[in-house]
């Protein structure tokens, strides 16, 4: 018997010495910390999201419908093209009868599932690769409706002209303190509810000098949210309307 235990932990010390690391950094809710690992963006607008991310890659998983979809995001990835220029990131490797590429309004997608549920979905685009894994399967409904969540995520960013006249609110009447205000010049009152979203303080920082050509679509639609939920609140509080956290003074 003692030979045995012997045997037992000097396996187990082999076997954990050759384990191999896990590469993922849980980010919990914060995507900023996603980009500083990978150093690039992945800024879905969903909500009770977790990320975590590794050298490369972040992964954002978001409900819809009552079970949760895993979305993924690699700039580069060593996997091989298929046809279209579309490499598989999701880490799915079940052998599903159906695997096809499908076009949707000029763009491709691969999808792979049986009869019509699709449980992967991968794509690529200018910004990167993309995967979406839903164990319970999407449609072809489903999948026009990620593919819109990403385009409005990584929408490119527009000047002045191009984006129809949308601009930042002056937001002096949100941002006044005894009629002085306040503008933005360091990251010390970057908020971090913004920048969880993954609103870049460049951005945030130029629209508030009025110049919102440097922020993309989605980036301006959250920052007019912010002001709007935070206008009559004292900018030093920490509400969802903040201008400092506590954590920032």
């Amino acid at each position: 018997m003692k030979k045995f235990l012997n045997f037992t932990v000097i396996f187990l010390l082999i076997q954990a010495a050759f384990a191999i690391p896990n590469p993922w950094t849980n980010c919990e809710d914060d995507i900023s910390l996603a980009r500083e690992i990978t150093g690039f963006n992945f800024p879905l607008k969903v909500e009770n999201y977790s990320v975590r991310a590794m050298k490369g890659m972040i992964e954002i998983a978001f409900p819809y419908k009552r079970h949760k979809i895993v979305a993924r995001k690699s700039e580069t990835f060593e996997g091989k093209e298929n046809e279209h220029g579309i490499k598989d990131i999701s880490g799915v490797y079940d052998n599903f009868p159906v695997n096809k590429d499908i076009n949707i309004s000029g763009v491709y997608f691969n999808i792979r599932g049986k009869k019509n549920k699709y449980y992967v979905m991968s794509m690529a685009a200018e910004t990167g690769y993309y995967s979406f894994y839903y164990k319970k399967g999407l449609k072809i409904k489903d999948i026009k409706y990620l593919y819109e969540l990403l385009k409005e995520a990584e929408a490119p960013r527009l000047s002045f002209d191009e984006s129809d006249n949308i601009t930042i609110e002056q937001l002096q009447d949100s941002r006044r303190i005894d009629d002085i205000v306040e503008p933005v010049y360091t990251q010390d009152c970057f908020p971090r509810t913004l920048e969880k979203k993954g609103v870049t303080f460049y951005c945030f920082e130029r629209a508030n000098l009025g110049e919102d050509r440097f922020c993309s679509l989605s980036e301006i639609k959250m920052i007019k949210e912010y002001y709007k939920k935070g206008q009559n609140k004292d900018p030093l509080n920490n509400g969802d309307g903040n201008f400092c956290s506590k954590e920032d003074r």
